[in-house]
């Protein structure tokens, strides 16, 4: 486990990386640091997408679902994020982090982890899980974006998705319609493909 003044640096050191490398390897020092309270955070939100869409996407901060909020906000802080409302900035490199919760709206069982180079990993959200939380967006907030996203997801991992699981996630009958669509337009793209 590296100290916190090791972490700092590293965090530093990541001041003229990719916002996306920024984004991911300060998740993989703050996970590493919370891994000695027996804390697991997880990506949820854009990043997960961003890292599943293999950067298709971007976003502008990252999202953790995660318990030990109050070892969160004194690890973030002696990293030098300064906390605004809901959001931990850190105005040196340029990002943000929030804990939007401490429940995984999803199976803790399909959360992916995510190795990255020099030992450092990160925990992401179950591909389909990030696909319901953009359909559900879709539907109940009209998302234009999310539905877009949702659908490339399904698309890019149809193969590999727990079809069964999906189905039976959905929370009100508008999402399996809205899932219905998406999943026959896969079809037939998937058809044109091969």
């Amino acid at each position: 486990m590296p100290s916190i003044s090791e972490a700092k640096k590293a965090i530093y050191a990541l001041k003229d990386k990719t916002k996306f490398e920024r984004l991911i390897y300060s998740a993989a020092i703050f996970t590493e640091l919370l891994a000695e309270h027996q804390i697991k955070p997880i990506i949820v939100g854009g990043l997960a997408v961003e890292i599943y869409s293999q950067s298709g996407y971007t976003t502008q901060d990252t999202d953790f679902v995660m318990d030990g909020y109050e070892i969160a906000d004194e690890i973030l802080k002696d990293l030098d994020f300064h906390k605004i409302g809901k959001d931990w900035i850190h105005t040196t490199i340029g990002i943000s982090i929030e804990i939007p919760s401490n429940f995984l709206t999803g199976d803790y069982n399909k959360v992916t982890e995510l190795p990255l180079d020099e030992n450092k990993k990160v925990y992401v959200i179950g591909i389909e899980d990030i696909i319901l939380d953009r359909l559900r967006s879709a539907v109940h907030w009209k998302s234009g974006e999310d539905r877009e996203w949702g659908y490339r997801l399904l698309l890019i991992y149809y193969e590999d998705i727990d079809l069964e699981y999906i189905e039976t996630s959905f929370q009100h009958p508008s999402e399996k319609d809205e899932f219905k669509e998406w999943l026959a337009e896969a079809i037939l793209e998937k058809s044109k493909i091969e």
